[in-house]
């Protein structure tokens, strides 16, 4: 059965990731319902989980998956590691004696709970509400009147408030600011509009190398100059050039021999990688993963979509999807400053291009939009069993890019 899963981001309130949930398919049908939900589920705990290892789609982070009722009575959560799972206890769930000596065994385990989509109305989640350790809220399904009264009611209490579905940073802040804790949604993708005179010169002084490195002519000398005025950029440029990734047998020491090995077009996505994580160093990590995500993904189907040949420039639709996010400017403004292809600009500003579709069936997978999903495959006439490996892959890799800057030790043992 093939297994598509993605992962959304569970932040807390410094926006650092707290965990992934497991966003999943099975086979070529939307989530399952009831019974064949729990199958889903154990499609996932065997496929994504148990052969990858628990790190495969969530690193260090807890992984939070949805437990049926036949799936909290298997027992099968006990063979997750405790200090990673969070068994997601689903809201339409009817409590009785055996399901709370389940939940109970769970507990005294070390196993964190999470009651999924708590409502003041649902009063068959009263019994599993003793017993979690984390109180899920869809701020989509409730008012702002119940979403604070559940706060009220539940203060003084050893829970974690999360607010599911915030897809505004006002939303965020008004939740962080009433006492929930932990926070999922989209907030954190969407842009926050600056003046010009407010961005960060560091930032500006990164995108203008940014332009140098997508020059149609590069030049290697320019840009090892310009490139050798940070020591923490050459530092990274360096660990990148030297993890396994690359897979070369000597120690790279020199930005320019770096660049004679790699050739022009390797050059350029090397250069730019970096940078752009520089950008982004005032927010959230999550950004610059999810955006290293897509470029691979993107890159990735290039063959598999007749775009033989055009992998280098879907990498770069999707490492700069989200660059009006990390710059603060409208992207439209900042892309009419790059040197980019007219087909890779209108990609990333959603007009009509031969890579826009590529882009989007990348998203749609990222976010668990099966259906979209499904729809963007026909259109490419993608053989879509493909994608999860893709997606994984791409996972592995944009963790792995990511944790160059941050532990050096980690990416250079990766």
């Amino acid at each position: 059965m093939d297994v598509f899963v993605a992962r959304q981001p569970i932040f807390d309130s410094h926006q650092h990731v707290y965990g992934y949930e497991l966003l999943y398919r099975s086979g070529s049908s939307n989530v399952y319902e009831g019974t064949d939900g729990s199958q889903a589920s154990l499609s996932v705990i065997r496929n994504a989980f148990l052969m990858l290892g628990p790190q495969a789609l969530t690193g260090r982070k807890k992984a939070f998956i949805n437990f049926t009722k036949d799936l909290l009575l298997s027992g099968v959560a006990l063979s997750l590691p405790q200090d990673q799972t969070v068994v997601e206890i689903l809201e339409d769930i009817e409590p009785d004696e055996s399901l709370l000596n389940a939940c109970r065994d769970l507990k005294q385990a070390g196993f964190t709970l999470a009651l999924d989509d708590y409502t003041l109305a649902n009063t068959t989640q009263e019994s599993f509400l003793q017993l979690a350790d984390i109180v899920k809220v869809d701020f989509k399904l409730t008012s702002e009147q119940d979403r604070w009264k559940v706060v009220k009611q539940l203060s003084g209490h050893s829970k974690q408030l999360l607010a599911e579905k915030v897809e505004t940073r006002q939303e965020f802040k008004d939740a962080a600011n009433r006492g929930y804790a932990l926070f999922q949604g989209y907030f954190f993708s969407k842009p926050v509009i600056v003046s010009g005179k407010d961005i960060p010169t560091i930032k500006l002084n990164y995108m203008q190398v940014v332009k140098e490195v997508n020059r149609r002519e590069l030049d290697f000398y320019q840009l090892e100059k310009v490139i050798k005025q940070d020591t923490s950029l050459c530092y990274t440029l360096l660990n990148y050039i030297n993890s396994a990734y690359f897979g070369l047998r000597e120690h790279i020491t020199s930005i320019r021999h770096a660049m004679v090995l790699l050739g022009e077009s390797e050059v350029r996505k090397w250069a730019s990688l970096v940078l752009f994580t520089f950008i982004g160093n005032d927010r959230p990590p999550e950004v610059i993963v999810t955006s290293l995500i897509r470029a691979r993904m993107c890159e990735a189907l290039a063959n598999h979509c007749g775009l033989k040949g055009c992998d280098s420039e879907l990498f770069f639709v999707g490492m700069f999807s989200m660059l009006d996010v990390l710059i603060g400017r409208p992207l439209r403004e900042i892309l009419g400053s790059m040197r980019l292809s007219e087909e890779v600009k209108n990609a990333l500003l959603g007009m009509k291009s031969k890579y826009r579709e590529v882009f989007e069936l990348v998203v749609n997978y990222q976010n668990g939009n099966w259906e979209r999903f499904e729809r963007s495959a026909k259109k490419l006439s993608l053989n879509e069993t493909i994608a999860p490996k893709l997606y994984l892959e791409s996972v592995d890799w944009a963790d792995r890019i990511a944790s160059l800057k941050s532990d050096p030790e980690a990416a250079a043992a990766s």
